[in-house]
């Protein structure tokens, strides 16, 4: 009794020293890969960040958006209201915002690989096999971590102002909520937790509003009692709709339907339908923008909204009237983009592909590989989110950082059935290929900050194009145009959002706009004054021109003063 007692402690105390090793391994390579993208932004950062100045200055007419959801606008926005970053800080404090919420990320998926462990352990003892030998707790510490700390990495990162890494600490507290319930260790409060948790998930993203009712669906049926667990599922339920329904009756009222948000069915329409990505066209829009010229294309947007971009800053707007329908040849195009991102999510040249061959060598050599698949149903409801989330994405368009929390809980999925037969080879085996993902994470903490640093490093080129526009007498609130085939990212909008512009007119192919007669130029520039803007802003270095063009700073981006109108 006494030896079971010390091993017992022994191995509490190994894991505790593993955990924290992989708590400091995580936040390092995050805290990296933060620093070195610390000046890059997206076009959906943008909008995150007009959406979350909205919110913030309490214009909640143009805040409520039926394409951006509203969480990590909230969070954005709460940092830049409290700190006031000048333009040189803006974006490094939206990274900053990315590290912490992915250091919660962090502790949500050790509230889930506790879960599941405790999960593991209850399974085996219900079916004990004393032929059989399975992974070890640490060994479970360490393939669970290196996993995660892949998936948030690479599939999600740093670099993306975007919300997946909220949207993965919520997924890994739902999914070790369920394992509690299924494991019989719930109690009422792990179910109000639970309604908690999905609520604001989808506030997080809309994904999550469909993908909520799948957790509550496995949630009935996790432990086998269905009466008994009904009532208390019923009241998730209810909790997560009271959370959602405040914004969900915000976005129908605005849209003038119901709708939980329309970035799904913005999606269908572009991916599956094949409407025009970044310029909808069509009869049946309500919101056409205005064509300005036809050659050189240029267009004016006469929107409302405050916004550096307004096309992006609501793409729902501009779309409104195409109404999404099935296409066959779509869906299959749709479908088959989503398998080549799942297959490499799968066999990717890095640790997914160690995985899979470690995974495999473990299925073969065991007994009866047939029975490895059978003990992996045994988490049916991890396998049910995960399985659901990659249809989702399949059916419409997907992304690897979409799926990273759900990839991450397929994996430990697989590796649940593992079951070799009781052996020092086998217990060698086991713990040779958790070492060699040891190995692995090791070596990304050499080389994946310098990685980092030499790939993603962006120099503060956007600030100083910024700062240099204000030099110039640009203002706060003031109108420019762009010259660019990229207005929402780097051909303007990374620039307009720290000077505080709003770009209201683009003429969208560059190179037919250098190439026309200095007197279609001139009437495309004199529209674009007219559509209210002050000045054009162009990157790269305009050809001979009849326009005097100005450089900001040493960046590339040139801007000339248009002429009053």
């Amino acid at each position: 009794m006494t030896i079971d007692a010390t091993a017992m402690t022994n191995k509490t105390a190994s894991c505790k020293w593993l955990r924290i090793f992989f708590w400091c391994a995580a936040i390092a390579l995050g805290a990296a890969d933060a620093w070195a993208t610390r000046f890059t932004m997206n076009p959906d950062g943008i909008s995150y960040l007009d959406v979350g100045d909205a919110y913030w200055r309490g214009d909640f007419h143009n805040a409520i958006n039926a394409y951006w959801s509203p969480l990590y606008s909230w969070i954005l926005g709460l940092f830049l209201r409290v700190l006031s970053p000048s333009a040189y800080w803006e974006y490094p404090v939206a990274h900053l915002v990315n590290f912490l919420i992915y250091v919660a990320a962090i502790a949500s998926f050790e509230f889930l690989i506790s879960a599941f462990v405790a999960c593991k352990k209850q399974q085996d003892a219900q079916t004990a096999d004393a032929s059989n030998v399975t992974l070890s707790d640490w060994a479970w510490r360490v393939l669970g971590y290196s996993i995660f700390i892949w998936s948030s990495l690479v599939l999600i990162g740093m670099r993306f102002v975007t919300p997946d890494m909220c949207v993965a600490a919520f997924v890994y507290l739902a999914a070790g909520l369920v394992l509690r319930v299924g494991s019989g260790a719930a109690t009422r409060s792990t179910f109000v937790l639970l309604g908690i948790v999905l609520g604001f998930a989808y506030f997080a993203k809309a994904v999550m509003f469909p993908l909520a009712f799948v957790f509550l669906g496995v949630t009935l049926f996790s432990n086998g009692h269905v009466r008994r667990t009904a009532p208390r599922v019923l009241l998730s339920a209810l909790i997560f709709l009271a959370i959602a329904s405040p914004f969900v009756t915000a976005l129908s009222k605005a849209k003038g339907r119901l709708t939980f948000g329309d970035s799904g069915r913005w999606n269908y329409v572009v991916f599956v339908d094949g409407a025009d990505y970044w310029l909808p066209a069509g009869s049946t829009l309500k919101h056409p923008m205005a064509k300005m010229f036809n050659s050189p294309v240029a267009y004016e947007f006469a929107t409302p909204a405050r916004a550096t971009y307004p096309y992006w800053y609501d793409p729902t707007y501009w779309q409104e009237g195409l109404e999404p329908h099935f296409d066959l040849g779509g869906e299959i195009r749709a479908v088959r983009y989503a398998l080549i991102v799942y297959t490499w999510a799968l066999f990717s040249p890095s640790l997914q592909l160690m995985l899979s061959a470690g995974l495999c060598i473990l299925y073969l050599l065991a007994p009866s590989p047939s029975r490895c698949f059978v003990r992996t149903f045994r988490n049916c409801p991890l396998i049910a989110v995960g399985s659901s989330a990659l249809v989702l994405y399949a059916l419409v368009y997907v992304e690897y950082r979409h799926i990273a929390p759900f990839v991450t809980l397929l994996w430990l999925v697989a590796f649940s059935g593992v079951h070799l037969p009781v052996s020092l080879t086998s217990r060698r085996l086991l713990a040779g290929v958790s070492l060699a993902i040891v190995i692995l994470i090791a070596a990304s903490l050499i080389w994946s900050p310098a990685h980092r640093v030499l790939v993603y490093r962006k120099p503060p080129v956007y600030s100083e194009a910024a700062r240099a526009m204000v030099d110039k007498g640009m203002k706060a609130g003031d109108k420019c145009a762009v010259i660019a085939d990229e207005p929402y990212g780097e051909g303007g909008s990374f620039v307009a959002r720290l000077a505080r512009m709003q770009i209201v007119a683009i003429v969208a192919q560059p190179e037919e706009f250098w190439a026309a007669t200095p007197a279609t130029r001139s009437q495309v520039i004199n529209a674009m004054a007219k559509a209210g803007a002050k000045v054009l802003l162009t990157r790269s270095q305009p050809p001979g021109s009849d326009v005097a063009w100005g450089r900001l700073g040493g960046t590339d981006y040139y801007i000339s003063v248009l002429p009053r109108q």
